[in-house]
C-alpha cells in the first residue's frame, strides 16, 4: 500500500469509525471529525499528490486548493453517481475481505467518484494527459505474459506488479480467472453513467470476462440478482494491495479492479 508514514498509521482506528458514520450510522463523532478523518486518509493514500487539508479543501503540492464538498442537502442515488464531491466518495464504506451476503440495494462503494479530483490525480485523457503516464507491464508472465497499460501516478502500475506476481503463484485451476484480460486503459464513459471511466484514468483493470459477472449485461425488472464467479484468492490479492473490486456493488462488475487506496485504510 502507498505509505505515509505516521499518518497512515494514525489515522487507521479512526477511520472505521468515521467512515460507517458518513454512510449513515450512528453520529458517534461530531460532524467535523467525520470529515477530518476521512480526509486524512486521502492525504495517506496519495502523499506523492497531496500535503493535507483543512476539513474543508485538499491541498496539493502544486499549490492547488480543491474544495471537498458542494455545498448541503441530500443527493439522491443517480446524482450521487454523477456529481459526486470528493467527500461524497466516502458515504459507502468499502468491505474488505469475503463477503458474507450480497450488497444492499445501491451499496456501491467506491463507484462515487469526483471528477475533477480524478482529473487532476492521473490527467484527463480526452486531452491526451493520461497517455504520457502509462507504463507497460507484463501481466502473469508465466501464465499469460500479455503487455498492459497502467497508470505511473501514485505506482499504481508497481502496486499491480506485485498483484500480477502474487497471483502468478496461485495454482492454474484458481489464477485462470485473472486471464485473458478484459482491458485496462480505455478513454471511455462507464456504461450506465456516461461519467468519466476509471479505465480512462488508467487506473482499472477487468479480468477474464468467462468468469465474470456483470449486471449492465442482463435486463432486470426489479431488484437485481447478485451473481459472482470471481475467486476469493483473487479477490484477497488486490485488496492488499490497494485495489478495490466491483463484486461489492449492488451494481456488481466482478470482472473490475480499481486501484483506490484510501477507501481500503479503514481497515
Amino acid at each position: 500500500m502507498p505509505g505515509g508514514g505516521a499518518n497512515w498509521t494514525a489515522t487507521k482506528a479512526g477511520l472505521v469509525v468515521a467512515l460507517a458514520v458518513l454512510a449513515g450510522g450512528a453520529p458517534v463523532l461530531a460532524q467535523d471529525d467525520q470529515v477530518r478523518l476521512a480526509l486524512d486518509s486521502l492525504v495517506a493514500a496519495y502523499p506523492s499528490a497531496l500535503t493535507g487539508h483543512d476539513g474543508k479543501a485538499l491541498r496539493w503540492r502544486d499549490g492547488t486548493v480543491m474544495p471537498v464538498s458542494e455545498g448541503a442537502g441530500d443527493k439522491t442515488f443517480p446524482e450521487l453517481l454523477r456529481h459526486a464531491s470528493i467527500l461524497d466518495q466516502f458515504r459507502i464504506p468499502y468491505p474488505r475481505g469475503p463477503l458474507a451476503r450480497p450488497p444492499a440495494v445501491d451499496a456501491d462503494p467506491g463507484r462515487f467518484r469526483n471528477a475533477a479530483f480524478f482529473k487532476k490525480m492521473y490527467g484527463d485523457c480526452q486531452m491526451g494527459e493520461v497517455s504520457p503516464r502509462l507504463t507497460s507491464l507484463a501481466w502473469l508472465p508465466k501464465a499469460w505474459g500479455q503487455p498492459i497499460r497502467f497508470s505511473s501516478v501514485n505506482d499504481a502500475d508497481q502496486h499491480l506488479r506485485a498483484v500480477s506476481a502474487e497471483i502468478n503463484a496461485l495454482p492454474e485451476k484458481i489464477k485462470r480467472a485473472a486471464y485473458p484480460i478484459a482491458g485496462t486503459y480505455n478513454c471511455r464513459a462507464v456504461a450506465d453513467t456516461g461519467q468519466p471511466s476509471p479505465h480512462g484514468y488508467g487506473i482499472a483493470i477487468d479480468l477474464n470476462t468467462a468468469v465474470s459477472d456483470y449486471w449492465y449485461w442482463r435486463p432486470h425488472a426489479g431488484p437485481i440478482l447478485y451473481r459472482n464467479r470471481m475467486r476469493e484468492e483473487i479477490v484477497a490479492i488486490f485488496e492488499k494491495h490497494g485495489f478495490i473490486w466491483g463484486g461489492k456493488w449492488y451494481h456488481f462488475d466482478t470482472m473490475h479492479f480499481e486501484f483506490r487506496p484510501e477507501l481500503l485504510l479503514a481497515r
